[in-house]
Parts: structure tokens; sequence; C-alpha cells
């Protein structure tokens, strides 16, 4: 177990470019709940994990990121703030800075896993070296700096600006080029074979020193995307993205329709033999679960469903993620309509997809069951009518046998 005095608090500090006037807060943030768990029994000294901080930091980082963004791609002027970027952008942005696995590679970059004060039982499984032990250490820095600097933001961001490279990110080229190039392969993948993206100029506005350009992104004949930008670059970018959502959403309700389509062909199909469905499902099951997968997002459809239903969306709870072998593996639950759904996969998007589709099925058996229920003929055989009873009863009585007469009993013991 590493002891708390082998703490190199010094490098930490040069690393993060922060100096901490409470070294106490630097210590918690690197302490796992396991080293406390098997130190506190025994020391003097009672230590806190640092599970608060990540919760602290988690809020902060944003915070941070949106102060960065404010600070950097915008420009203050006498009717609000301008800016290049649109919301697209900003959100990109924000997203793939505090990703997992870019707040992961950054610790990982700096060395920062190999300080952790850990129990045995974490060295042994060599924890530290998990994506989500790391992208939790970093929030617990973000964290523990808030607090020491008094909720000082610009601290925070002159930290996170040297765990992270930032302006990468701002680079509003990159930014451009992006959207074109999700635009592109979206339009040439195999399942949709649409034609090439290309732009026209729509409108221009302004004096020559200052003009801004409308831009129309045409897939085929059709306008799908119009964007305003100071030139011809900007403009394609921000058409691109604009029809990139509007491509997205119409394949989305696409899938959702025949998603609708197939249970309604399902549920009016003659029922086959529970072997028969075994064996179909056995040979059919990897196949079609993978293309299913790659096709729709069973998360997207929940909430379609959701919307559609006008009721609540489905919740997502992150429940971590657990090394099997050499893989990792991730859980989330997908709570809605008062059920949970548990799903698994390599990353938190399958396990959230995984949660989705065990979902979607279980709304599907019951919408079928409930349909099956309304179809079916009634068992109940109707009773015969009173006619029926009358005739029957006179039958019953013409058949008896008449009752033997004394006399003829007596004739009888003579014989």
């Amino acid at each position: 177990m590493k002891k708390a005095v082998n703490l190199d608090i010094k490098s930490i500090e040069n690393k993060i470019n922060y100096t901490f006037k409470d070294k106490a807060l630097l210590v918690q943030a690197f302490t796992r709940t396991s080293f406390c768990n098997e130190i506190n029994p025994t020391s003097k000294v009672k230590y806190h994990s640092n599970e608060v901080l990540e919760f602290f930091g988690d809020g902060v980082l944003s915070l941070s990121i949106i102060s960065f963004l404010l600070r950097e791609c915008t420009e203050r002027y006498e009717h609000g703030i301008k800016t290049e970027l649109g919301e697209g952008d900003f959100s990109n942005i924000k997203s793939k800075l505090s990703d997992k696995q870019n707040l992961s590679k950054s610790m990982k970059a700096l060395g920062l896993e190999k300080h952790l004060l850990m129990g045995e039982g974490d060295l042994k499984l060599n924890i530290q070296n998990e994506p989500s032990v790391m992208e939790d250490l970093f929030e617990s820095i973000v964290g523990a700096i808030f607090i020491d600097s008094d909720m000082n933001i610009g601290a925070v961001i002159k930290a996170v600006s040297s765990m992270l490279d930032m302006s990468v990110y701002t680079d509003r080229q990159k930014i451009s080029q992006s959207a074109k190039n999700a635009l592109q392969e979206w339009c040439a993948d195999k399942k949709r074979r649409l034609p090439a993206p290309r732009y026209e100029t729509l409108s221009e506005d302004g004096p020559d020193h200052k003009k801004t350009y409308m831009r129309g992104c045409y897939i085929g004949d059709k306008l799908v995307g119009r964007g305003i930008g100071k030139n011809f670059k900007l403009a394609d970018a921000a058409a691109a993205e604009d029809a990139l959502k509007v491509l997205m959403a119409q394949y989305e309700q696409k899938m959702q329709r025949v998603i609708v389509k197939n249970e309604q062909n399902e549920v009016q199909s003659p029922k086959t033999t529970i072997t028969q469905k075994t064996n179909n499902s056995a040979k059919t099951d990897s196949s079609a679960k993978a293309s299913t997968v790659k096709n729709v997002s069973f998360a997207s459809s929940l909430k379609n469903y959701a919307t559609a239903q006008k009721i609540a969306s489905p919740t997502f709870r992150d429940l971590g993620e657990k090394k099997v072998g050499k893989t990792c593996e991730c859980s989330v639950e997908c709570c809605f309509m008062g059920k949970s759904t548990l799903g698994v996969g390599a990353t938190r998007l399958e396990a959230r997809e995984s949660a989705s589709e065990l979902m979607l099925a279980q709304i599907k058996a019951k919408s079928a069951k409930v349909q099956s229920a309304k179809t079916k003929p009634s068992q109940k055989t109707p009773g015969p009518t009173k006619a029926q009873q009358l005739t029957e009863s006179k039958a019953q009585k013409n058949t008896k046998t008449p009752p033997t007469s004394k006399k003829k009993k007596v004739m009888a013991k003579k014989k």
C-alpha cells in the first residue's frame, strides 16, 4: 500500500501549474476509497477519499470550459456577444474536452496516475491505468483547486489549460473541415449511398469590405442545409452542419417508422411454435443484432417513443466499469415507465444502447400481448336455448322405462 508521505506534492504542483495553500486538499484528490478502508482502522490520521472532490470537480470542469470558450471564442459588442462558432460547434468542443478518453489521456501523459494512493487490492488489479479512474482523478484535482483558490475560476482555467491542450479544439479551420468531412462520410455510407454534397451561394449581404455570405448545401438537386459566414469556407461549414442535422433527423424518423411497421407485422403474422422461434433466433441472433445496432440508435428510438406517448423520457445511470480479462466492461441502467434494464458493453455508449434495446423489447412484448388479447376470440361456448332445454327434457321422459305393475310381479312369482 502506498503511504501518504510518498506523495510527491512539488512534482504534482509543477505538472498541473498550481501551488496549493492547503496541501491536504491535494493529498485528498489523490486518495482512493480503498486506501482509506485499509489505512484508517490502524492510523491516527483519518483520511477521506476523493469522491466528494470528484463530484464538485465534474461541475467546475464544465464551468471552466464554458468560461474558456467565452473568453477565447466570443467578443462583446454593443448588441451583446458575437462569435464565428455556432451552437453545435460549442457543444462539440465542450463534449470533446470533457470526454473521458481525453481526460484520462492527459493524466497518462503527465504521469499523475502513478501518484494515486490506493489499497493493496487496487494495486494488484493495476486499476490506476483504467480510463474511468484517471477521469475521476482529473475531476478531483479540478475540484481541489477550485476550493483551495477560494472558488477562483481563473485559477482553474489556468490549471485545466496546462493539463489539456484546449486551443486545439477551438481552431475554427479544423472545426469547419470536420463538419464538411462528417457530412461527406454520412452521404458515402453504404447504407445510404447519397450523392456527394455540393455548395452554392444563395445570397450576399453587407459592404464589400465586410460581406457575409449565405451558402446552401445540396444533396443531389435538393437544398438540405443553409449556412452564413464571412467567407465561403465558414459559410460552407455552417451549411454542412445544418444539413447533417436535417439528414440525421430524417433518417431517425425513417428508422422509427420501420420499427413500428415491423411490430405491426409481427402482431398480425400467424404464431409460430416455441421450437421454431428458438431455432430461428439461434440462427439469426448474431447477424440481426449486429445489423440492427448499426442501423438504429435504440436510445433515440426510446426517446422518440416517449415523446409520441407524451410521457417522461428514459433516464440512464452509469454503473461504472469493471475489468474482464484484458478488456473493460461498462454497465448502464435504463429507467423508463417504472421499469429498468441493465446494458453491458465495451464502452458506455454500447452499454447504453444495449439497455435501450432491452427496454424496447419489453415494450414491444407488452404491446404484442395487449394486441393479441384484443383480437383473440372469446373462449366461452354459448349455453343451450330454452327451446333446446325443453326438447332435451321431453326426450329424457320418453326414454325412461315404465315402472313394472304389481300384477306382473305376482305372475312372475307364480311361474
